[in-house]
Order: structure tokens, then sequence, then C-alpha cells
């Protein structure tokens, strides 16, 4: 007899629920890691493509957000 259930009949819902509850982590943990991976690849996916775009058009992101960043703030104060 299982510490969940008293009866010997029911031994074996007590085993469907911890192989649910073991099944239940496993996804939990595979979905964890997945999200994690997407995350990388899309943050890397997304360098590379600012990176490209700054090399072929000459633009700088970095500068044109930071000197839009300042005359917003500049303006704030004026």
């Amino acid at each position: 007899m299982g510490w969940l259930f008293k009866t010997p009949s029911d031994d074996a819902v007590e085993g469907t629920l911890r192989q649910l509850h073991m099944a239940n982590q496993v996804d939990r943990v595979y979905e964890r890691g997945m999200g994690w991976l997407k995350a990388a690849l899309a943050s890397a996916i997304a360098v590379i493509i600012t990176s490209a775009f700054e090399y072929y058009t000459g633009a700088s992101m970095y500068q044109d957000v930071l000197v839009w960043s300042l005359e917003k703030i500049t303006g704030l104060f004026d």
C-alpha cells in the first residue's frame, strides 16, 4: 500500500499519479530549456541583423539611438 491511498487496489492509481508527476516535471524542464534556447537564438539573430544593417548602410544604430535620446532629454528641459 502506498502513502497516498490506503487500499491495496489504489496502488495502481498512486503509481499512475507518480508517473504523471514525473512526466510533468520533464515537460517543465524541456519547456524552460527550449525557452532559453529560443531567447539566445533570437538574440544572436538580432545582433547579426543589426551588424549587417550597420555594415552595409554605414549607419550606427547605437549612435543614432544615443543622439535621438539625448535630443529628447534636452527637449524636456527646454
